[in-house]
């Protein structure tokens, strides 16, 4: 087995294609959450030593005597999925619906950080603007609106998730050089 040297954020960045892929092939929840979220805690941590903006766990919505109950609430999951030693007995009511908004929220890190989107980060990004058009900014609903007819959209969003992928990424590979 030869060694290998990866840095950080290649590590991030791997993780977290890892899991998107896995998430698109609606893959086993906790291991897609379980590695979007080590993903997700080292872009968070680059990117505050880079005094980066902010980002989930930073965000200025949240008042600053309540962000580490907010971190904590946050991080239940990934520490449920990853520890034992103080619950070894323990169950947990697990919404797998959180793991999208790590996945979003590490893909904007990144990007914040200076890595360039690839085909699987940005078929989650705009799969993501398409299922949740009030929670993104007037760029992407304009970059939306701009691109995909609205009767074509209106089928888009009743697409399960490894249909867009495909179809998703054949449209991409047709347009991309």
């Amino acid at each position: 087995m030869e060694k290998e040297i990866i840095p950080k954020l290649d590590a991030a960045r791997r993780q977290l294609d890892t899991a998107i892929m896995l998430w698109f092939q609606e893959g086993d929840p906790i291991a897609i959450h379980t590695l979007t979220c080590a993903a997700y805690q080292i872009v968070h941590d680059i990117n505050r030593h880079r005094n980066g903006p902010a980002l989930m766990f930073d965000s200025i919505i949240v008042k600053d005597e309540y962000r580490h109950l907010i971190k904590k609430h946050l991080n239940k999951d990934y520490n449920f999925f990853k520890h034992a030693d103080n619950d070894p007995d323990e169950n947990l009511e697990f919404n797998s619906a959180t793991t999208e908004y790590f996945i979003i929220f590490c893909i904007l890190g990144l990007e914040s950080l200076g890595i360039r989107n690839n085909n699987v980060r940005f078929t989650f990004s705009i799969f993501f603007a398409i299922r949740h058009p009030d929670l993104v900014g007037e760029k992407w609903t304009q970059l939306i609106k701009d691109n995909i007819p609205l009767e074509n959209l209106n089928s888009i969003r009743h697409w399960k998730r490894r249909q867009f992928f495909e179809r998703f990424n054949l449209i991409l590979s047709e347009t991309m050089p």
